[in-house]
């Protein structure tokens, strides 16, 4: 579901979503949730909005592929993606008083991939950006491997999914 405009209904559209690449996860999106959150962004009063955009972050899903460097999680790993992360490189990640990573904390504006400034959606070859990470109205996403939680395969994904917001 891709947000064109600030307000305007959502469009479905067929996205082509890349691969993941180094310290990304390319997930399978089994189940979303609509959060206030993602309204107000989708409304986008007062705000310099991002479009277009692919909204959403409450989700449960399975790991699909998984980028260079990727070693904690394997295709198949039910995992719920996070849009504050945690690189565990990081002063605030290795801190034991806080654990707001300065590198994935929530960034509303952003858009794009952390590592090269890139969108992995495209719609006929144009980008369509990102939202906060995690971008959960879309069949697949890429998500930085530090923004996704594996959970146990037993856990159902339909009520787990609210847990990732």
């Amino acid at each position: 579901a891709v947000a064109w405009e600030a307000g305007k209904p959502l469009s479905m559209e067929e996205v082509e979503v890349a691969p993941p690449q180094a310290m990304e996860v390319r997930d399978k999106i089994l189940y979303t949730a609509l959060c206030h959150t993602d309204v107000y962004f989708w409304e986008a009063n007062g705000q310099t909005p991002v479009f277009p955009r692919i909204l959403g972050h409450e989700a449960g899903g399975i790991v699909e592929s998984v980028g260079e460097g990727v070693t904690e999680l394997v295709p198949g790993d039910h995992v719920l993606p996070v849009f504050t992360g945690e690189c565990k490189e990081r002063a605030h990640c290795m801190s034991e008083e806080s654990n707001l990573c300065d590198l994935l904390r929530i960034n509303v504006d952003r858009g794009v991939m952390i590592d090269d400034g890139q969108s992995r959606f495209t719609i006929d070859g144009k980008p369509i950006f990102h939202f906060i990470g995690t971008s959960t109205f879309s069949e697949y996403t890429v998500i930085h491997v530090g923004c996704v939680a594996k959970i146990d395969p037993e856990a159902p994904l339909d009520k787990v999914c609210l847990l990732s917001c």
